[in-house]
């Protein structure tokens, strides 16, 4: 059985070398106007083997004049015959027929790259035939290899071979036969240095999804093709290298592009979808669509959708819509729809976010998230769940359930927490808890509102302006002996808040309120203000608690830096609910003054106060 198994071995091995022994052996052939038929008895003496073929097809006194050395009789005969013919060997007898008319024939081209000036082999040098889009490599020993088609005869193919830092080498050969070359790259000259993007176009393979779905010889051929682009109306893939366009799909614009899996073109011009992704090097016009992701090196013109990102590495303009994020790294015109976006750029149009919405320089339009909308300025609106940042000026309106934040505005904030501008607010601050203004010229409504200088109004429970009006005043009316009120604001609006209460034991009087004033300047020592104070009375008895509403004249004189002398008459109605009196308590107010009843349960009267204030 061994010997058996060995016997078929050596014959097959047998087979194989003598099927093969022919069109792969080597000749040298130098020949200057030899015919035709000494030169083939010449090559099959040094293979061993004879030709035959028709005399009417090829005529054996043409004169021949070839210098080869070392080539396989497939390449000398292809050289003689410029690819008109076909080869069949029968045993020791090698037939040369005439090709086959109109069926599409391949050829090799092959070679070495090597340096110009130091002769050493050129690694990842990009080789490629324009017309065809094939393209090759070149590896550690410079070595490439191509396979084109061979249609129409005689012709003629422009080979051209490109490396990052030479000059890129164009090479014309007869086409239809096999063939070798060396060629010899010339690094570029001096690079003069100014404003260049010298990655205009392989700034998606610098992209950490490009450096991960691109292969690094991708991204090389890249580099070295960056000059070479050209258009075709369609291209299929099924992922990046593996489609109509071969290796050199990354150098066409297409207008129409389908890709399986994964796409990867020079841009496109028309309509593009993938199942999984899209990478485009330069601009993308119309509609692009992804099951997972899109990324376009230039820029987008028209729709672009996906099912979780999308990046377009220049501007915007149309409709972006994305799963989970866009990012545009200039402007944008038109609107961005995700759980995040993002411009690196200005943006004009609609930003609507589940989460966060960022444009680092100016908006022109809507701003929409669910948690956070952040621009440099604004000229329009931002609504937002947690909160809105402008860092420089607003033009409009922030609506945010938390908090908004803005160095200038004119026009609106509205916010459930807090409302902070840093600069000048002219317009409206409105928050269900703070306001803060820088200098407000415009109107803040909060439970507490702070300014540093305010020209406005500020209407809350704490009114504080640093530059502004303060007094602590005390003071004796009809009502209690001693009253301690708080007041802050400007001279337009500023709050009262007041404690007092009666020293009698034998009437004793407890009174919490809150007030609104406004200042008439008369002079630099004297002026006018006009109060309203509401006020809760306590008699004794929690259930029965008067509620006071008091309207009353303050005249100031100013005695001296930080003390003023005040006073004036008021007028007040009270509400009683009951007439039940409490032992040590007044029983009725104002007390020793004739009231006027208005009501069963509702009193007026003419009163005063004098006190001193300070600050």
């Amino acid at each position: 059985m061994k010997r058996l198994f060995l016997f078929v071995a050596l014959t097959l091995i047998v087979s194989c070398s003598v099927a093969q022994s022919l069109l792969n052996k080597t000749v040298s052939v130098n020949v200057t106007r030899q015919p035709l038929a000494r030169v083939l008895d010449n090559i099959g003496s040094q293979g061993n083997f004879h030709f035959s073929y028709i005399l009417d097809f090829i005529r054996d006194d043409s004169l021949v004049t070839l210098n080869v050395n070392h080539k396989t009789v497939k390449q000398v005969l292809d050289i003689m015959f410029q690819g008109t013919c076909q080869y069949k060997e029968i045993g020791n007898q090698l037939i040369i027929q005439r090709a086959a008319q109109g069926k599409e024939r391949w050829y090799v081209v092959s070679g070495y790259i090597t340096d110009a000036v130091t002769g050493h082999p050129v690694s990842n040098a990009s080789v490629y035939e324009r017309m065809q889009l094939i393209s090759a490599m070149t590896n550690e020993q410079g070595y490439f290899r191509l396979k084109l088609r061979e249609k129409d005869r005689p012709s003629f193919t422009s080979i051209t071979v490109s490396k990052d830092l030479y000059k890129d080498t164009a090479m014309l050969i007869s086409s239809g036969y096999d063939q070798e070359m060396v060629a010899g790259l010339k690094p570029a000259g001096t690079i003069q240095l100014s404003v260049v993007d010298v990655n205009q176009f392989t700034r998606v393979e610098q992209t950490w999804l490009g450096s991960f779905f691109l292969s690094s010889k991708q991204r090389m051929q890249s580099l070295n093709l960056s000059d070479f682009f050209t258009r075709q109306p369609y291209q299929s893939s099924i992922i990046p290298g593996l489609g109509t366009h071969g290796k050199l799909g990354a150098q066409v614009v297409n207008k129409v592009s389908l890709n399986l899996i994964g796409g990867y073109t020079a841009g496109l011009n028309g309509y593009e979808v993938a199942g999984v992704f899209n990478i485009d090097k330069k601009d993308v016009r119309y509609v692009q669509f992804a099951g997972v992701f899109n990324v376009v090196g230039g820029k987008m013109t028209g729709m672009q959708a996906s099912g979780l990102h999308n990046h377009v590495l220049d501007s915007l303009t149309g409709v972006q819509i994305a799963g989970i994020s866009n990012i545009i790294n200039n402007n944008y015109t038109g609107m961005q729809a995700a759980a995040y976006n993002q411009a690196n750029g200005n943006g004009e149009g609609l930003q609507v976010a589940g989460i966060l919405n960022i444009t680092k320089g100016k908006t022109q339009g809507v701003q929409l998230a669910g948690g956070v909308n952040y621009t440099r300025a604004l000229r329009g609106m931002q609504v937002s769940g947690i909160g809105n940042i402008v860092v420089d000026t607003v033009r409009g309106a922030q609506f945010a359930g938390g908090l908004n934040y803005v160095k200038k505005i004119h026009g609106i904030q509205v916010a459930g927490t807090g409302n902070i501008a840093t600069d000048t607010v002219r317009g409206l601050q409105v928050s269900g808890l703070f306001n803060y203004a820088g200098t407000l010229k415009g109107v803040q409504i909060g439970v507490v509102n702070i300014a540093d200088s305010s020209d406005g109004y500020s209407i809350g429970l704490l009114n504080f302006v640093r530059k502004g009006y303060h007094q602590l005043a005390v003071y004796h009316s009809e009502i209690a002996d001693v009253t301690v009120a708080f007041k802050s604001g400007n001279h337009k609006l500023y709050t009262i808040l007041l404690a007092g209460a009666n020293l009698n034991s034998d009437e004793k009087v407890f009174i919490t309120g809150f007030g609104l004033g406004h200042i008439f300047r008369i002079n630099r020592k004297m002026n006018f203000a006009l109060e309203y104070l509401s006020e809760t009375v306590y008699l004794g008895d929690w259930e029965n608690t008067h509620s006071l509403n008091r309207l009353q004249s303050v005249f100031n004189f100013r005695l001296a830096k930080g003390i003023t002398l005040f006073g004036g008459p008021a007028f007040s109605l009270n509400y009683a609910p009951s007439t039940i009196t409490v032992p040590g308590y007044k029983a009725s107010l104002p007390g020793g003054y004739k009231a006027y009843n208005i009501g069963d349960k509702v009193t007026g009267w003419f009163g005063w106060h004098l006190g001193i204030g300070f600050f």
